[in-house]
C-alpha cells in the first residue's frame, strides 16, 4: 500500500507538468493519448495504475537480475574470472563502457546477464491469461473459457529437456560451441523457453533498455573491481534445513510477489590494481 500511495504521488506530480515539455518520458505519451473510436484519454486512475506498473517494472526486475548475476558470480569464481577477462581485454578505459556495439560483442557478459535470469527471473511466477469464450485444448486437456492459466518462469527456466543441469550456473550454454555439449541446436533448444521479459505483443517493453543498462553496470563494475563473497554470510542463500526447493546454498532465493523479493548478496568489492 506504501508503494501505491508513492506511485500516485508520482503520477499526480507528473499529471500537473502536463505535455507542454522538452521532457519526452513514459507518460508524456499517456498524457497525449486518445481512444481512436472515442477521442477520449487516460482516466486518472488509468494513470495511476500505469505510474504503478512502470515504476516497479522498470526498476525492482533489473535489481533482482543484476544482484542475482553478482550472487552467482561470487559463488562461481571461474565464471568471475573469465568474465573479468573479456571486459578488461574489451575496454581500456570505463568511459568507453556503454552502449555500443563493442560492448554488445561482448558474448560472455550476455550470457551471463541471461544465465543469471534464466536461474533467478525477476519475474517466476506465471503471468495470468485467461481462456476466452469456447475454452481451449492444452497438451491434450480441455481447458474452459475464463480459467486463468500460465506457466511460471521458474518452472519453464529449470526445465531439464531445455537447459541440462538446470540447478547449475553455465553462461557456456548460451554460447555455440563454447563447450563441446554447445552446439547451435542446444542454444536454439534453449533459447526458444527463455522468457525472462515474456514473449509475443505483450512482452516486456523495456527490454531493450533493460539489457543496456544490466551489461552497462556489470561491465563497469567487473572492470573496476575485484570482488569476492564476504566469508562467512550466507544471506541469499539456500538452506539444507530449509523448505523443499529451498536447500540448494548455490540457489539465488527470491520470493514470488509477482516481482520477486530478495535479500543479499553480500560482495566485498576491491578496487583494481
Amino acid at each position: 500500500m506504501a508503494y501505491m500511495a508513492f506511485a500516485k504521488q508520482q503520477a499526480g506530480e507528473r499529471t500537473k507538468m502536463g505535455t507542454d515539455t522538452d521532457r519526452k518520458d513514459f507518460f508524456y505519451y499517456l498524457l497525449n493519448a486518445k481512444d481512436p473510436e472515442t477521442g477520449r484519454g487516460f482516466t486518472t486512475p488509468e494513470l495511476w495504475g500505469e505510474a504503478n506498473l512502470l515504476i516497479i517494472a522498470g526498476s525492482d526486475t533489473t535489481s533482482t537480475a543484476l544482484a542475482a548475476a553478482f550472487f552467482y558470480l561470487v559463488h562461481n569464481p571461474e565464471k568471475l574470472e573469465k568474465l573479468s577477462k573479456e571486459i578488461r581485454n574489451t575496454f581500456t578505459d570505463v568511459e568507453e563502457i556503454h552502449s555500443s556495439p563493442t560492448l554488445n560483442g561482448c558474448s560472455y557478459l550476455r550470457a551471463v546477464v541471461d544465465e543469471s535470469m534464466r536461474l533467478s527471473p525477476p519475474v517466476g511466477g506465471i503471468l495470468p491469461r485467461e481462456v476466452l469464450f469456447g475454452g481451449i485444448d492444452i497438451d491434450g486437456h480441455h481447458i474452459p473459457e475464463g480459467t486463468v492459466v500460465g506457466t511460471p518462469h521458474y518452472a519453464l527456466h529449470h526445465n531439464p529437456a531445455y537447459f541440462p543441469k538446470p540447478f547449475e550456473f553455465i553462461p557456456e550454454r548460451w554460447i555455440v560451441d563454447s563447450l563441446p555439449q554447445f552446439n547451435k541446436g542446444s542454444v536454439e533448444l534453449a533459447q526458444s523457453a527463455f522468457c525472462p521479459f515474456s514473449v509475443g505483443p505483450r512482452g516486456c517493453i523495456g527490454k531493450g533498455v533493460a539489457y543496456v543498462e544490466l551489461m552497462t553496470s556489470l561491465a563497469r563494475v567487473v572492470f573496476l573491481y575485484d570482488m569476492r563473497k564476504v566469508a562467512g554470510m550466507t544471506v541469499g542463500e539456500g538452506r539444507p534445513d530449509g523448505e523443499e526447493g529451498r536447500r540448494r546454498p548455490e540457489e539465488y532465493q527470491l520470493k514470488d510477489s509477482f516481482t520477486s523479493m530478495k535479500d543479499g548478496p553480500y560482495v566485498e568489492f576491491r578496487e583494481r590494481a
